[in-house]
């Protein structure tokens, strides 16, 4: 079985102040990578053990340079997600995976934007709402539409408890959830037990694996889809079927001003080797970079308040 972990940082265990997510807290940043790269990990052990096939990790969380690559296993390809926002025309999760893909794991994920209670509450970009007929939806849940169009089943998802709570019953087919924290509002969260809560999502990927798997279903289709940045309308139009979800939201993106400052990070912050000549690479772009980050990030924290 070829499966990708899917993985954002904001719902890892453990992370729970926003600077644990962003470069431009250095210290807090550090620790916060290290904390997904464990929960990463926990997953590919369980799949390994479990028997799984070829496994790649989905980096999702800003352009995709926080999983901690030199800890990976060999074999285990990390993959951001620029490539898929900046590059992908129709980008799917098997595009994600970079081959034939059999299941996800959504590892680490957060709550939608309007989420008062969620932590570091944001949908893709920060302040950005995607609304398909006039139903805000997370990440995972647009994610979940690429697959209902593919067929393929989610083995597990973690993150937020208010992230879980979004989800309608059985909108991921029939993949365990497993909660890793209870926001506390945008800035703040609580975490369970570490070791716990690692042990829950290995049991739980193990117990999926073992057991019939059922892809995510579609939503009733033609919808119609609004994007908004910070109340700006960015787009409405009319989706015919899941599989036109991701790619419509992908094009918004590429296509809209909202990039721009995007594609600037993917420059400063570039993914690929961790030779030492990227590394002092990509510690010089987080420090041009803060300036920016730690104003949009103010922002962002008091817009939900």
């Amino acid at each position: 079985m070829n499966v990708l972990i899917a993985t954002d940082m904001e719902g890892i265990t453990g992370i729970d102040d926003a600077g644990d997510c962003l470069p431009s807290h250095p210290a807090a940043y550090a620790r916060g990578r290290k904390l997904m790269t464990d929960e990463v990990l926990t997953v590919v052990d369980a799949l390994r053990d479990a028997g799984a096939g070829r496994i790649s990790v989905g980096d999702w969380h800003m352009v995709g340079t926080n999983v901690e690559r030199e800890r990976m296993p060999d074999g285990i390809e990390v993959r951001p997600i620029a490539e898929l926002a900046l590059v992908e025309a129709e980008p799917s999760l098997t595009k994600a995976h970079g081959g034939p893909l059999d299941a996800v794991v959504f590892v680490g994920h957060h709550a939608s934007t309007p989420n008062p209670r969620g932590f570091s509450s944001h949908t893709f970009i920060w302040d950005m709402e995607v609304l398909l007929d006039g139903r805000s939806l997370n990440e995972v849940q647009v994610y979940a539409q690429g697959l209902a169009a593919e067929g393929i089943p989610v083995l597990a998802a973690s993150g937020d408890r208010w992230m879980l709570e979004e989800l309608g019953k059985e909108e991921l087919g029939n993949a365990r959830l497993v909660p890793t924290k209870e926001g506390r509002g945008r800035a703040q969260a609580s975490s369970f037990d570490i070791d716990s809560t690692r042990t829950e999502l290995a049991a739980a990927v193990t117990g999926a694996l073992a057991a019939p798997l059922q892809p995510p279903p579609a939503r009733s289709y033609p919808a119609e889809l609004r994007i908004t940045v910070e109340g700006e309308e960015l787009a409405k139009t009319t989706v015919s079927e899941p599989s036109d979800l991701l790619t419509t939201i992908a094009t918004v993106f590429r296509t809209s001003r909202v990039s721009r400052e995007y594609r600037q990070l993917a420059k400063l912050l570039p993914a690929g080797h961790n030779s030492r000549a990227r590394k002092v690479q990509r510690r010089l772009g987080s420090l041009v970079a803060t300036p920016v980050m730690r104003s949009k990030e103010r922002h962002w924290l008091a817009s939900a308040q």
